[in-house]
């Protein structure tokens, strides 16, 4: 899930974009309002995480024009401003959820899940992680970032095959089994181009996860330190 964080605490919001990153989502964060508005405006976010106090636009301001803009993306405003009248006003506006600092990031979390839930019928539970790339089950879509990379049917499989391995290596005729299943005419040769088709979009989506070959034996998924 590619979620939108807009905080101008420079602290905070990376505190709250590593707790994010704990629970599997792949958390972005800006820090005005301009770059904010911008950035929602592309449409490519599960969610938004959004400070109402904002250099150049406020809050209240991104949320109502991402509305007037035809800009569906669940917004959840998070700020110190506690009031009825901002809580009312920010909903009025088009926000589906509103909380107030300080706040518990477990609970945040949740929240997140259950708007993405009710906005596409996506639960956290149709996908699968691996450093810096998220594979959509239910959509058979793989995401590096907020980057979609497109797949064939079989790199489709392919990788969600390594990736449900979760970090474990798998042989050449496991893979083979898992994609091609009965198919004749195929011979574990068939595995390896396949793999160098997937290494190649990842190279070019500039993932940080590689496809590690296992030698004499198979692949893994390891999931690198950006540089």
């Amino acid at each position: 899930m590619n979620i939108l964080i807009v905080e101008d605490d420079p602290d905070l919001g990376e505190l709250i974009s590593d707790s994010l990153s704990r629970t599997g989502k792949q958390p972005v964060l800006v820090s005005d309002g301009e770059a904010g508005l911008t950035s929602a405006s592309s449409g490519v976010y599960d969610a938004i995480v959004l400070d109402a106090m904002l250099p150049t636009y406020s809050g209240f301001e991104i949320c109502q024009r991402l509305r007037e803009g035809g800009i569906t993306t669940p917004i959840l405003f998070l700020t110190c401003r506690d009031s009825e009248t901002d809580i009312l006003r920010g909903l009025r506006l088009g926000a589906d959820d509103y909380m107030t600092k300080p706040f518990s990031n477990a609970e945040l979390s949740v929240r997140i899940d259950a708007l993405i839930r009710r906005a596409t019928g996506y639960s956290p539970q149709d996908h699968l992680t691996c450093g810096d790339l998220v594979l959509r089950t239910a959509q058979r879509q793989l995401f590096c970032g907020t980057v979609m990379i497109d797949l064939t049917g079989r790199e489709y499989d392919l990788i969600r095959a390594i990736m449900s391995a979760r970090g474990q290596a798998l042989s050449r005729d496991a893979l083979l089994e898992r994609v091609w299943g009965d198919e004749e005419n195929h011979t574990a040769n068939v595995v390896d181009v396949y793999i160098s088709y997937l290494r190649r979009k990842l190279k070019r989506a500039s993932s940080t996860v590689q496809i590690t070959t296992v030698r004499g034996y198979g692949f893994r998924l390891d999931a690198l330190e950006a540089t």
